[in-house]
């Protein structure tokens, strides 16, 4: 999949893109979602809202929470098509360490920036940080830094990564355990949906959003063995995309958002992957690469765009309202991010991957007993 790399860095860099876009909508224009329907309950409520907040709702940028959904999708596709690569053989301790030394140490650093800034929230709210498990509590999710309940769901899938495997190997294939994880996401879906408060059911969240990283699993699998999984065009891409965007009007979003743009993801994905290099024009090309160098900083921008992002554009906006303004100083924002991300990329991400690699590589180096039954 060398030749393929880059592609992929290239949709990190459209996930970061649409997550930031996201939370810097929110800081432009303060809370633009909107969630109340008509008495019908089959749209939103036309009536109560201006034309422009719902337009600004269906923007890329306004369903720029999908960026996480596409991340989930790109990690569940890496792991398990990295699996396969590897002969299928699941190693605990050498996929754990890889996923803790890629993720665990700049995750540990930025907890302590803004700890340390900001506030950890209490005691509680540190420890269920440092073990990423502060999604799962009320209290904790939104501490620290907001952005982090992903990075703990990410951790969590991880975990329940060999139940997926256990799965395709009881069930006899990825499909079938891609869709016993779908039926467990609805199962959850319905409990959350009954649930009187939100604390009870927030673990439940983690089995609802399984499903999107074991979609992205499934399409590992069949770009691995070399099966398509959509063989039409890009102008079916753009009409599958406008009917996600008009979901937005709907509650059939607010339910089943995240698993129909993850069905969208593979599709697209599925048709990038297989497009040639070639079809892109000069211009095109120069652009894909500067995306695609995003993607490779996207987990350094993930980790710290936020909670300072409002400060930032308020800051090199010199404190006016005016929109585009704030436009250009989102801009900038987004050029200052990437600018200390090629640090902590090179400086925090890469150093720990290296120190991974060569802790296991001392674990598993052959004593002197073994060595000398080889000789």
């Amino acid at each position: 999949m060398p030749q393929h790399l880059e592609k992929v860095n290239v949709l990190r860099g459209a996930a970061i893109m649409l997550v930031f876009g996201y939370h810097s909508l929110l800081v432009v224009f303060g809370q633009y979602e909107i969630y109340d329907f008509s008495p019908s309950g089959l749209w939103i409520d036309f009536a109560r809202y201006a034309p422009g907040r719902i337009v600004l709702g269906l923007t890329p940028p306004g369903l720029g929470a999908q960026g996480v959904t596409l991340f989930l999708v790109i990690s569940g596709f890496l792991i398990h098509w990295g699996f396969l690569k590897s002969g299928a053989t699941f190693r605990p301790g050498e996929f754990f360490s890889k996923r803790f030394w890629r993720i665990y140490p700049p995750y540990l650093v930025a907890v302590a920036v803004f700890g340390l800034t900001l506030g950890t929230g209490g005691q509680w709210s540190l420890l269920t940080h440092l073990t990423l498990t502060h999604n799962l509590f009320e209290r904790t999710f939104f501490t620290i830094n907001p952005s982090f309940w992903s990075l703990a769901l990410e951790a969590q899938l991880y975990v329940l990564y060999p139940v997926f495997l256990l799965l395709r190997r009881w069930l006899g294939g990825v499909g079938k355990a891609t869709l016993a994880v779908a039926a467990l996401a609805g199962l959850a879906m319905a409990l959350e949906i009954g649930g009187q408060t939100r604390s009870p059911t927030l673990w439940l969240s983690v089995l609802n959003l399984w499903i999107v990283w074991a979609l992205g699993a499934y399409f590992g699998e069949q770009f691995f063995q070399g099966r398509r999984v959509f063989r039409r065009g890009s102008a079916h891409l753009a009409g599958a995309y406008g009917l996600l965007t008009l979901s937005a009007l709907t509650p059939v979003y607010a339910l089943l958002g995240r698993a129909l743009f993850s069905l969208f993801f593979i599709c697209l994905m599925d048709w990038y992957l297989h497009r040639p290099a070639s079809a892109a024009s000069a211009v095109g090309q120069v652009l894909t690469g500067l995306v695609a160098r995003v993607g490779l900083y996207s987990y350094s921008i993930y980790l710290f765009h936020q909670p300072f992002l409002a400060d930032i554009i308020q800051f090199l906006s010199f404190g006016q309202q005016s929109k585009p303004v704030l436009g250009l100083a989102v801009a900038a924002s987004f050029a200052l991010l990437f600018a200390i991300a090629h640090f902590t990329y090179h400086w925090l991400e890469l150093p720990a991957i290296h120190w991974g690699k060569a802790l296991d590589a001392r674990w598993q180096r052959p004593g002197p007993a073994a060595a000398v039954s080889k000789t």
